[in-house]
């Protein structure tokens, strides 16, 4: 018999993606509040009855649901914090009761927030730059990561965060420039959970996760101000592409997004980095 995994959002882009990798090994109970392909219940974070029946039984929770910053136009505060502070509260709570081995949640790099502005120089982002939030999406995903700490830390419970960059759909261009530097593949993104589900931990962990960066320390400057000489010299066949779709290059790249915790400690290896994404299209 399968062990259990209950996956909250489902029906999400990224929810969807995990629980269509981690079926093949795993039983999976979807929660969402709509249908999708692997949503096998439908149903809300504050439905307390419902969380605490889903999680008897289950192996590890991956707490992809959330509401996230689109949001911030269309929901109150409260919303947001019912959703992903409350929800993840009562989530939490439900499998400490049921002795839910691993919670892993899936989190944002949104929530470096100011710590991304540097007038001077592109960024340089690991776990350690400070969270500076911009908004209350960044406020409640912090709020529900400091949750996992506690839980991790006062209950034994075996809680991961993951910080997830951009990897939903936009339009072509974004998606393969956002790629080099601050993107990830959905693909990528469902191998991190899966890594985090299987490996075991002695600490609470942080881990970024995004596509492998082709710039380095060095650049910082130069990404900043001279990003146009830099991809030139970088990778020239991006700014051919761009040429032949008559594209826009952007003048300036404010960040980087550094994966090296989650590749030494998490064995994270991106599997869909530039390159590839130039090779695809």
């Amino acid at each position: 018999m399968k062990r259990k995994i209950l996956v909250t959002g489902s029906s999400g882009h990224s929810g969807h993606q995990i629980s269509a990798l981690l079926s093949h090994q795993y039983d999976i109970i979807g929660l969402d509040l709509i249908e999708g392909a692997y949503t096998t219940h439908l149903g809300s974070l504050t439905d307390h009855h419902l969380i605490d029946h889903l999680t008897d039984g289950i192996e590890a929770i991956i707490h992809t649901a959330s509401l996230h910053a689109p949001h911030v136009q269309t929901h109150s505060r409260k919303d947001f914090v019912d959703t992903n502070i409350t929800g993840t509260l009562k989530l939490l709570e439900a499998a400490q009761k049921n002795q839910v081995r691993k919670f892993i949640y899936t989190s944002t790099t949104s929530l470096y927030g100011e710590s991304m502005v540097d007038e001077n120089q592109a960024v340089w982002i690991t776990e350690d730059i400070p969270t500076i939030p911009r908004d209350i999406y960044d406020i409640t995903k912090i709020a529900a990561e400091g949750l996992c700490r506690d839980f991790f830390d006062k209950e034994g419970m075996q809680t991961t965060v993951l910080r997830v960059s951009r990897f939903w759909n936009e339009p072509l261009d974004m998606r393969i420039f956002y790629r080099m530097y601050r993107g990830v593949d959905v693909k990528d993104v469902a191998d991190a959970h899966q890594l985090a589900i299987e490996k075991d931990f002695d600490a609470f962990n942080i881990f970024n996760i995004s596509a492998q960066s082709i710039f380095t320390k060095n650049d910082l400057f130069d990404l900043k101000n001279n990003t146009r000489q830099l991809l030139e010299e970088r990778i020239p066949a991006l700014i051919a592409f761009y040429k032949s779709k008559d594209w826009f290059i952007p003048e300036s790249i404010d960040r980087v997004y550094v994966i090296d915790k989650a590749k030494t400690v998490l064995g994270f290896d991106p599997k869909y980095n530039i390159h590839e994404m130039l090779k695809e299209y």
